[in-house]
């Protein structure tokens, strides 16, 4: 039987929840404040938490941030790797193919950045985390600072490794 069976490790609802909340205390620490909404996902994409702050517009920010957690979980890398895999050369047929993967996939795909892949020491996806409300570097950047609140409690890993967010208060 172990030979057919896989195990399958994923976030609890407490580390989703600490993400978020992270990735929301993270907004002071950008230049302008800009209120967001942040999804955590579990391993196989399902929500574990939402929430959206005070200010931020119900609607299209909430799915902007599914879509792009949705689409580290499909893809297994970040949603920075597909923008930049299909779009960073500006060649017609991978724009093409980027926007007919999106089609396929019913919007879960964003080329976008702002999602971050989460995993464990080993490599294994273990969630996933999408911010919408910023520039995409600031999302980015919110995703990924969500999880290091984390780093002193276990090895968990981001996809990507390092944020590239240029618009952060400087540190006094």
């Amino acid at each position: 039987m172990s030979g057919i069976l896989r195990p399958s490790v994923s976030l609890s609802l407490s580390a989703a929840d600490a993400i978020a909340n992270g990735a929301i205390q993270a907004v002071s620490t950008l230049k302008t404040h800009k209120p967001m909404v942040v999804t955590v996902l579990d391993s196989a994409g399902g929500v574990l938490v939402q929430k959206r702050m005070d200010g931020c517009p119900d609607g299209a920010y909430q799915k902007f941030s599914y879509a792009k957690a949705r689409t580290c979980i499909h893809l297994n890398s970040s949603s920075r790797t597909f923008r930049e895999k299909y779009t960073a050369e500006g060649e017609p047929p991978k724009f093409t193919q980027a926007a007919a993967m999106v089609s396929v996939m019913e919007g879960e795909l964003i080329p976008v950045a702002g999602g971050v892949l989460i995993q464990s020491e080993d490599g294994s996806t273990v969630g996933a985390v999408g911010v919408s409300g910023a520039a995409a570097d600031e999302d980015e950047y919110l995703a990924w600072a969500g999880v290091q609140v984390l780093r002193d409690e276990g090895k968990l890993l981001t996809v990507p490794e390092n944020h590239c967010c240029k618009t952060l208060k400087a540190k006094l």
